[in-house]
């Protein structure tokens, strides 16, 4: 381990080899004193946005970690703890939405497997990667874990006709975001008297790959929250639902 390393708050982001996940360690690397592990199921996409982030002066390097393989998940877990003994901050980026494929013409997906490939990576892989990061966080002095949800994961935007994007459907999507809030608040509960702080950050409806880039935010905005919940103090927040505009009701 480096001496800039050993000094450093490890950051893991999983999902960062592009669109919202790459910003967050983007604008986190800005910040002085953060070591960044940019989470890439393909090591090979990993290592080309390690290579872009270091151009902007970062401090990052790339990890492979796939989601929905425990293996992968267990490896990865390995050889943070084995270079560098703990992890302080998480940030659980990685994520699909395949609610477009709902009806798909050409009959080969079908309404269980379009929840099954959702959840397996929304709440399922967010569940199996924070449980094996644990041992890490807690040798940390100040954990800190990030999940990214939205504001479609929202019960009561959902059941309010008036509330934002009740009109989006989106159901297999919007269950695992709603699912992987109260998987957050969980650990929240869990680890508040360990001093974590454990939040949700929506990104909003953001161009990315994840909406073939049809939303009208910026990875740059859908970023500041996430960075921000990563780099709380002692006195910072915990078991909230928040964007970079404030609040989300649940």
């Amino acid at each position: 381990m480096s001496n800039s390393a050993s000094s450093s708050n490890i950051v893991l982001i999983t999902g960062a080899n592009k669109g919202i996940g790459f910003e967050i360690a983007k604008q986190l690397g800005q910040h002085e004193g953060y070591h960044i592990l940019v989470g890439s199921r393909d090591a090979a996409a990993g290592a080309k946005a390690v290579e872009t982030l270091k151009k902007a002066g970062s401090f990052v390097e790339a990890i492979t970690i796939d989601v929905t393989d425990d293996k992968s998940i267990d490896a990865a877990a390995q050889a943070v703890k084995s270079k560098f003994g703990r992890l302080d901050v998480l940030i659980n980026n990685a994520g699909i939405s395949l609610d477009s494929h709902v009806n798909d013409p050409t009959g080969k997906a079908t309404i269980r497997s379009i929840y099954e490939r959702t959840f397996a990576v929304n709440i399922f892989g967010a569940a199996a990667t924070t449980d094996a990061f644990v041992p890490l966080l807690e040798k940390s002095p100040a954990a800190r874990v990030i999940f990214v949800s939205s504001d479609l994961g929202s019960l009561a935007h959902r059941a309010d006709p008036q509330g934002r994007h009740h009109y989006v459907d989106a159901p297999a999507y919007r269950a695992s975001k709603a699912a992987m809030n109260m998987l957050a608040l969980g650990y929240a509960h869990r680890y508040r008297e360990k001093g974590w702080k454990v939040n949700i950050h929506n990104p909003g409806y953001t161009a990315t790959d994840l909406n073939k880039h049809t939303g009208p935010g910026t990875v740059e905005d859908a970023a500041k929250n996430a960075v921000r919940l990563a780099t709380l103090g002692a006195d910072g927040e915990t078991a909230t639902y928040t964007e970079k505009e404030g609040i989300l009701p649940w």
